[in-house]
């Protein structure tokens, strides 16, 4: 398939996403199961099929650590850019919480034609150190503006229990301790990956909202999450001079669309869920127009890996 087919064949899924809750035959309710099977079936088997056999080396080292700088930067003026804009303390909550959440996932079935198994492997690196500061600080956030503390354990409960997490740790095992899995085993697992996580797709256009969208608010956070974690992204592969795949990996990584996570901390912790659920909707969205562009304008072919 060609890298042209294969995303109009993703921006297809969407658009049938979004055409199958408005006749109603696929509901938020289906659409979120879809999710979790992507989330635990699907990111595992692409995770062990990929980083297991990854040659791993100090450059790679820097993907997670700019994850987590992109975060805490988007934390720092997202709070500050909130307060200006004095939002009320629930949408202040889900502004902040909205904009640091990042989603990858959406990315993965784009890159694996086009960038194949290394460019998986290295966005799985970069989520790596986006899910430790998920699992920590932004549900920490999320329940400071929620006016609800959570217990010291609560952040490492809610990493254990993430199973994407688990198989890449176990990929990072098998990787370092030189273990060779058989070729067909990781072939299936590949195989397996490819076709569940398109479904991610599907889910996203059923989960669609743009009903806020020209509040300022969902504004504010499009431009936060996209373009300053992209300028964030871009200052970092600069400073540890990343180039080729790596340095589009992170760039691609920074200006990811906003995580569903988002949505669900909100709502558990009663923030502005409109806010969210919208902001993530449209972002998801944009990514459906500008991933293709980006693929283009990096111009990191296969042979070059």
């Amino acid at each position: 398939m060609s890298v042209q087919l294969h995303i109009g064949t993703l921006i297809v899924l969407f658009a049938a996403g979004v055409i199958a809750r408005r006749r109603g035959w696929i509901a938020p309710p289906q659409a979120a199961k879809m999710v979790q099977l992507v989330v635990f079936v699907g990111l595992p088997a692409l995770f062990l099929a990929s980083v297991s056999r990854m040659p791993l080396d100090r450059e790679l080292l820097a993907l997670p650590a700019i994850a987590i700088i992109v975060v805490l930067a988007t934390l720092l003026v997202a709070r500050a850019v909130g307060r200006r804009m004095v939002l009320p303390r629930a949408s202040l909550g889900a502004f902040v919480v909205s904009s640091m959440s990042i989603n990858t996932a959406v990315l993965l079935p784009f890159v694996i034609v086009p960038w194949g198994q290394q460019a998986v492997s290295e966005l799985a690196l970069f989520d790596l150190g986006y899910s430790l500061v998920e699992a920590t600080v932004l549900c920490g956030v999320a329940a400071r503006y929620g006016g609800r503390s959570t217990g010291a354990l609560a952040p490492l409960r809610g990493a254990l229990s993430f199973p994407p997490l688990w198989a890449l740790v176990v990929a990072l095992c098998i990787n370092l301790a030189g273990v060779d899995l058989p070729a067909g085993l990781t072939t299936a697992l590949d195989l397996i990956g490819r076709t569940i996580v398109l479904l991610v797709l599907v889910a996203m256009g059923v989960l669609f909202d743009g009903r806020l969208w020209r509040s300022a608010g969902v504004i504010g956070v499009l431009v936060l999450r996209i373009l300053f974690g992209l300028f964030v992204g871009y200052a970092c592969v600069e400073a540890f001079g990343l180039t080729g795949l790596e340095r589009a990996t992170v760039l691609l990584g920074s200006a990811a669309p906003i995580g569903f996570t988002a949505v669900v901390l909100a709502s558990r912790e009663h923030l502005d869920r409109e806010l969210a659920a919208s902001a993530a909707s449209l972002s998801i969205l944009f990514a459906m127009l500008y991933t293709p562009v980006a693929l283009w304008m990096f111009d990191v072919s296969q042979n070059s890996m």
